[in-house]
């Protein structure tokens, strides 16, 4: 990692007077995880040459092991770069959280990039005294996001509006969104043409073969989904949502080839869609 600074949980390495550094002395070259470490599950057929795939998979999510230490530009003579136990308290009351914090490098290539993180931390000694500390870093996944993209639309009935989705990773990612209702939800009739939905909001990706459909919508009211922790909420209390929602959590899909997602609804509302794409890199 060729970066002084990063930001964890809001604050900045430099507001301790710290830099990232390397107490081993080895420097150049170096392989590191980029946020690709698939396994692959081969076998081949009994009198075959040929070995199928038969399954791929992430076995850890990403790690990474650095130094810190004082800032020698900021010491005035050489005891001061040995660590006082008040500062020792300091970093290990920001680092050794006990909840994943976003974790951003301050490098430019960087900046718009970030882990959700961990630390464990362990001091480095140096005639007796605290000189630096090793830092290993744990995340929740095998890569890192983008900074979260949030889309703001008034959606009219059949309004289609288009994402791409710049992610890496083939597959999908679960956004959060928050529909706010301009009007009531209308009735869906079933193929007998009775109703099967009722006063229902529908929310319909082209790429995808389910619609999230919500019964008993009322203007004004406000739906929040939370794609990542996969829960859903209403602004008026008695919409029991256990009933009323079909437990279809929006998707934005990626493959390969095509990464646009066509959305389109079937009443009134503002919508608000907010994700974070996905990056295979490396510190």
């Amino acid at each position: 990692m060729y970066t002084k600074n990063f930001e964890y949980d809001n604050e900045k390495l430099s507001d301790y007077g710290m830099i990232v550094c390397s107490f081993n002395g080895s420097g150049g070259m170096e392989t590191v995880s980029c946020g690709s470490d698939i396994t692959f599950l081969q076998e081949k057929a009994g009198g075959a040459n040929r070995f199928l795939l038969y399954s791929t998979a992430y076995d850890s999510a990403f790690s990474a092991v650095f130094h810190i230490c004082k800032d020698p530009a900021l010491i005035q003579k050489n005891s001061d770069m040995y660590f006082t136990t008040t500062e020792i308290s300091a970093l290990q009351k920001w680092l050794c959280q006990k909840q994943y914090r976003k974790f951003k490098i301050d490098q430019d290539d960087y900046r718009h990039f970030y882990w959700n993180a961990v630390f464990s931390v362990k001091q480095i000694n140096f005639n007796g005294s605290v000189i630096g500390m090793e830092l290993t870093l744990y995340t929740d996944a095998p890569f890192c996001y983008m900074d979260e993209i949030v889309i703001e639309k008034e959606c009219r009935e059949d309004t289609l509006f288009e994402i791409y989705d710049s992610s890496d990773e083939e597959g999908y990612l679960f956004p959060d969104l928050r529909i706010k209702f301009l009007e009531n939800g209308r009735d869906i009739a079933g193929p007998d043409g009775s109703v099967k939905y009722q006063k229902a909001f529908t929310l319909t990706n082209t790429q995808d073969r389910h619609s999230c459909i919500i019964q008993n919508c009322s203007a004004n009211e406000v739906i929040t989904i939370n794609g990542k922790s996969q829960m859903i909420s209403s602004s008026v209390p008695g919409h029991c949502l256990g009933a009323d929602f079909n437990f279809f959590f929006p998707k934005i899909i990626n493959s390969y080839k095509d990464n646009k997602n066509i959305f389109s609804c079937n009443i009134n509302c503002l919508l608000t869609l907010s994700y974070s794409p996905i990056r295979k890199i490396g510190l």
